[in-house]
């Protein structure tokens, strides 16, 4: 549960700052050792890109906002999901470029993305930019002892729209034995959703925060996702849910579309 949440309305934030990537475990590895990590400052513009077979072409911006130079590599990747579980693969049909950059400090890039071929789709199709930088070596890291490097590792998705954009979800909230309730989702529309937060209203009208349940919890189309949320013992009013198409108020113990 996260109890100091702001009330409405949300904010949603156009831009990522990463200050370097590193596997957890590498992470405990380094605190183990008591090594300081430290890592590029580099932000991102927009964080997601959106495409069609009438702007079929887009930018990003990547700016450095450390002291030092970077180089970073990006690529295009397609983006799928089997069972849960997302799946990259290599694909022809996003161009990127530049594909290699480096950066000075406070230098901005734009990158260009661009469809190989005009779409023709049913349902969406996702991919990926990823960002990695790479390894350079430098003088002042030879001075200090014990230093861990950290490379920054981005992801940006790009969503390429259908020919007729369709969307459709239902709604299922369920109250368990255990006294939790879950909030069931099945996108039954062409285009992804995004599930970034759900409240509870009271039947008064005030609204009670529960839980953040699956933050930025991107849905594919066809595919169903449950959150599973601490409630008072009788809850009443209605579940707002707040998602990338705006605020969803679903009725608790009932369906809805």
């Amino acid at each position: 549960m996260r109890p100091n949440v702001p009330p409405l309305p949300w904010r949603y934030s156009p831009s990522y700052r990463f200050i370097g990537w590193l596997p957890l475990g590498a992470w405990l590895l380094a605190a183990f050792m008591s090594a300081p990590a430290w890592g590029a400052d580099v932000s991102i513009m927009p964080v997601n890109v959106h495409l069609d077979r009438q702007n079929d072409r887009a930018t990003v911006q990547v700016v450095n906002n450390g002291n030092d130079v970077v180089v970073m590599q990006a690529e295009a990747i397609a983006w799928t999901r089997q069972a849960g579980q997302d799946l990259d693969a290599p694909t022809q049909e996003l161009i990127v470029n530049p594909p290699i950059f480096t950066l000075q400090p406070g230098q901005t890039q734009i990158l260009r993305l661009g469809l190989r071929r005009t779409p023709d789709l049913q349902q969406e199709a996702t991919y990926r930019m990823v960002l990695r930088e790479v390894p350079v070596a430098r003088a002042s890291e030879n001075r200090v002892s014990g230093q861990v490097r950290v490379l920054v590792a981005l992801r940006v998705p790009v969503y390429v729209a259908p020919n007729q954009v369709r969307r459709e979800q239902t709604w299922q909230v369920q109250r368990t034995s255990s006294g939790d309730t879950v909030a069931t989702v099945s996108n039954n529309g062409n285009v992804h959703m995004k599930v970034s937060e759900l409240r509870l209203a009271g039947a008064a009208g005030e609204s009670k925060v529960l839980a953040v349940s699956g933050a930025q919890s991107v849905i594919f189309p066809g595919e169903q996702r449950s959150f599973r949320i601490a409630t008072p013992a009788s809850p009443s009013g209605t579940l707002q849910v707040l998602t990338d198409q705006g605020l969803q108020h679903v009725a608790l113990g009932a369906g809805s579309q």
